[in-house]
């Protein structure tokens, strides 16, 4: 448009090298946001991201124990893109989906991983354990990441403390599933 404006002759051979050039973008930010963020050597001076990718297992202590006297054993995977963070948390009783994640870098260098989520209890359990919806917040721990802890807060009015550790780079697709992975992980270790 400028170089209309400014009266220079502007034919179609201006605008085949621009396909090549945005196609090329698009593709070499694809391969970035997927897999070069998370190359150790380009950390932390072009990607400042903690990999975060896995089943990760989780203790719960819920801080009303009128409401789960004592600690529920849970799995979360992890789904990561430089971009994106998706969340799913599997307990023998319900799954929990991320409808809102961020990883947030703090003034002083750590990372902290927001989330908001829907819970969804099995039928079975409903009648005690409604669904419901939370947020929580963890701290990421270590470079590279060896567990995260925090709490979370729910619309029921429930709130309680989050730890996750022993991680597997296999991302799990059932509780059974994510509790046969981390076993092999801890067992391995």
């Amino acid at each position: 448009v400028a170089l209309i404006l400014a009266g220079v002759p502007v034919t179609a051979a201006w605008f085949r090298p621009f396909s090549v050039v945005v196609g090329a973008m698009v593709l070499v930010l694809s391969i970035a946001d997927r897999w070069l963020w998370r190359l150790r050597w380009l950390r932390p001076w072009l990607f400042n991201m903690p990999d975060l990718n896995g089943t990760w297992k989780v203790v719960i202590h819920p801080t009303a124990p009128e409401t789960s006297p004592h600690e529920v054993i849970a799995y979360m995977v992890i789904r990561q893109t430089f971009s994106t963070v998706n969340l799913r948390l599997f307990t023998a009783e319900s799954h929990s989906e991320t409808l809102s994640a961020h990883v947030v870098r703090c003034d002083d260098g750590t990372c902290n991983l927001a989330a908001v989520y829907r819970n969804t209890p099995r039928l079975q359990v409903r009648e005690r354990s409604p669904l419901h919806h939370g947020a929580l917040l963890l701290n990421v721990q270590g470079d590279p990441p060896e567990s995260l802890a925090g709490q979370y807060w729910t619309d029921r009015l429930s709130q309680g403390e989050f730890t996750l550790s022993a991680r597997s780079p296999v991302l799990a697709h059932s509780f059974d599933q994510a509790t046969r992975l981390t076993a092999t992980e801890e067992d391995s270790a």
